[in-house]
């Protein structure tokens, strides 16, 4: 979506398809990425102590709201309704865990990808200034697709993350799992390969 808006960028100000242009519709395709790859990390890379403890504040208060008091003459006694809905528990601690996770990750990374945004696109807008056709689309394209790319990260990723962004284990790439996972690959072929050896001779 945002590669379409970039090019239609390109097309309002009047660009003809040539070498540069072909070149820097190529190129969008990396540099639009780059800040929800930003967000994206640092939404899955939260620190678990700050999501427990946002699901224990939520689960308390969710006990508390469905907790039925019963004065007795000494003291009060709160017992939790036998009608409890789970799934409303459950659904709040996913949500809050979003949440979360997304203040987390804008207090992490946001003020460095708006820098980097900020100065690419001044870097950008040096280059429109100049006599050469190629350093003016190419100072175009800089400025079109790192104010589409911050806009987008901000404005679409991070709130699609906190309606329906992943929570608990999911997205996380298991790395030691693979490495492990080729290392016996690795292993078993070279001991295959070594008792082959050992028949021929």
């Amino acid at each position: 979506m945002l590669i379409s808006v970039s090019v239609a960028i390109f097309a309002a100000l009047k660009w003809e398809l040539g070498i540069v242009e072909a070149i820097i519709v190529i190129m969008s395709v990396g540099l639009s990425v780059d800040f929800v790859v930003h967000f994206g990390v640092g939404y899955i890379h939260t620190d678990s102590t700050d999501i427990d403890h946002e699901r224990k504040k939520i689960r308390q208060r969710y006990l508390s709201s469905i907790s039925m008091s019963t004065e007795s003459p000494n003291n009060i006694d709160i017992r939790p309704s036998r009608k409890m809905n789970t799934y409303h528990l459950i659904y709040k601690q996913q949500q809050i865990e979003r949440e979360t996770r997304v203040t987390e990750s804008i207090s992490r990374v946001g003020s460095a990808v708006f820098m980097a945004a900020f100065t690419t696109f001044a870097a950008g807008f040096s280059m429109t200034l100049s006599s050469l056709t190629a350093f003016r689309q190419m100072g175009q394209f800089l400025m079109t697709i790192m104010f589409t790319s911050w806009v987008f990260s901000m404005f679409f990723f991070l709130p699609l993350c906190a309606i329906i962004g992943p929570v608990g284990k999911c997205g996380s790439i298991p790395f030691t799992r693979i490495g492990e996972y080729f290392k016996r690959c690795l292993l078993f072929r070279c001991q295959r390969h070594n008792s082959n050896n050992i028949i021929n001779e």
